[in-house]
């Protein structure tokens, strides 16, 4: 039988997308909070999705009403305004998931599905936590902030029940693809620091593989397909047992006694095994809650400067986001608002603040439009670049495109604040297009990221946008060739521009082109 799913949405259209998404799951349709509350009180309802949309519906005070009428439920938060302080109310008020509008629909059946199956284990664990007293630790588990402190407290525990002198936790590393002690009691540091065992190896990697328990005792040691691996004569009796989620197993757990007479029994297995699944159910959790709030702030932090179609890019590389770059071919905008320093001396500050503000607006949005990327503000002007790192196949033109538009909704903004002072009236703005070979990535340090562009094409891009006037959109010979089929042009004739040794052939694009029929 199918898990129950409901979903609280106020909107209509939302609520449409979402149940298209998931049409193959049981659904229940839920318009307000009232209706939620009694979906969960006439049947056992696994997963809450809640579309945040304030003030109409808080999603995280709805959630925390649920949650509070139906124990155990598990829920997923959807919001169109994603934000460290929404994630952190998010995961203080219970949520596993957190998805962002519009739909990614890969993306939300991917959440739904990992918030049911963690749902899932999580009744098992429950009801198993009722008949065996031991699964109270679970709970200590989960208030753990740092995989330290987990394996510390699974640590803990195995000593508490086992008294036993020597015990380590091993975990994969992923980039040596090695088990490695992670935490430990009663063993050398540097020893166990020492130690990189490949899957498969000695019995720990044989556990690890397997995914199967290994006791021996000191009587039957030597019946053992492991006794030629036994080096250490003074052990009584051990036990690896490999820490598991679900089908995967991320490590092993190692338990040896050596200072008593006491033997490991079938038993002790069930009881590691309690212990070990409550731990490694806390490390998922934890990491998952980890890798949430990684990827809510710097997509945060990546879509003020790129569409979201370029941080979904740069998010999924999973790379060193400081390793991050590349020398490529792109198209570079520059535009420059003209005589703004006058401006700046004639006007309220507060005024200055706002009209940059629509400006800025307005070029990110048709920036984004066409798949660009917003560079860099820069005072009272603003870099963007096409081509990369979301390839395009004609990036000059659909800069082209964009600095056109631009150039018109300037002219409107420019009007619309002459009614406000007549300072604005000798307010220009200078645009030009080249395209080449620029490095493009980050440059900074791991405290300051700074995903930008550079290279000789954006210089002649700032020079050239300084030399026009009008609202004048001047471009290369490179620009002008990719563009030919789009925009009429009109060649203004060599330039010297500053700081560059050579004059350049420049060109103003004069209208657009209306496609032929």
């Amino acid at each position: 039988m199918k898990p129950t799913v409901a979903l609280l949405a106020v909107d209509d259209g939302q609520a449409d997308a979402i149940l298209a998404v998931l049409s193959r799951r049981h659904i229940l349709r839920c318009r307000n909070e009232q209706d939620a509350l009694a979906a969960c009180a006439n049947q056992a309802v696994a997963l809450i999705l809640i579309v945040d949309n304030p003030p109409a519906l808080d999603g995280r005070q709805a959630y925390i009403q649920l949650a509070g009428a139906q124990p155990g439920l598990s829920g997923v938060l959807l919001s169109a305004a994603p934000s460290p302080q929404l994630l952190q109310g998010a995961l203080e008020a219970g949520f596993s998931g957190l998805v962002e509008l519009p739909l990614n629909p890969a993306y939300l059946a991917r959440v739904v599905q990992q918030a049911l199956e963690r749902h899932s284990l999580q009744r098992e664990n429950t009801r198993l936590r009722t008949l065996i007293p031991l699964y109270s630790l679970g709970e200590q588990f989960l208030a753990a902030s740092t995989e330290p402190e987990i394996l510390e407290g699974l640590i803990n525990a195995v000593d508490q029940q086992t008294g036993a002198t020597h015990i380590s936790v091993m975990l994969l590393d992923a980039k040596e693809q090695c088990l490695r002690i992670a935490a430990s009691r009663g063993m050398d540091p540097v020893l166990a620091r020492s130690i990189c065992l490949q899957p498969g190896d000695q019995i720990a990697g044989w556990v690890f593989l397997q995914g199967k328990a290994v006791i021996l005792n000191k009587e039957d040691q030597d019946d053992s397909i492991f006794s030629p691996l036994l080096r250490q004569p003074d052990i009584v009796s051990a036990i690896s047992f490999p820490l598991r989620i679900r089908e995967r197993v991320i490590g092993v757990l190692n338990v040896s006694q050596k200072a008593t007479d006491e033997r490991f029994s079938d038993a002790d297995n069930e009881m590691l095994g309690i212990i070990c699944s409550q731990a490694a159910n806390a490390l998922e959790n934890l990491r998952a809650r980890l890798q949430l709030a990684e990827t809510t702030r710097t997509r945060t932090l990546f879509e003020q400067y790129v569409a979201p179609e370029v941080a979904e890019l740069l998010l999924t590389r999973n790379s060193d986001l400081m390793e991050l770059g590349e020398i490529t071919e792109v198209t570079v905008l520059f535009a420059d608002i003209r005589n703004f320093t006058r401006l700046v001396q004639h006007i309220d500050l507060r005024e200055l603040r706002l009209f940059l503000n629509d400006f800025f607006q307005f070029f990110t949005e048709e920036v984004f439009q066409w798949q660009g990327t917003v560079d860099k503000f820069m005072g009272d002007a603003v870099l963007a670049v096409f081509g990369a790192p979301v390839k395009q196949e004609r990036p000059s033109l659909a800069a082209a495109r964009a600095a056109w538009t631009i150039r018109a909704r300037f002219a409107a903004l420019r009007e619309q604040w002459l009614q406000r002072g007549a300072e604005f009236a000798d307010v220009d703005l200078g645009i030009a297009v080249t395209s080449g070979t620029i490095f493009l990535g980050n440059i900074g340090s791991a405290r300051r990221l700074d995903y930008t562009v550079v290279g000789n094409e954006v210089n002649i891009a700032q020079r050239l946008a300084a030399e026009s006037s009008s609202c004048r959109i001047y471009v290369t010979d490179a620009v002008r060739q990719a563009i030919s089929d789009s925009f009429a042009v009109k060649a203004l004739g060599e330039m010297q521009l500053r700081g560059l040794e050579n004059t350049i052939p420049v060109f103003c694009i004069t209208e657009e082109k209306k496609p032929s029929l």
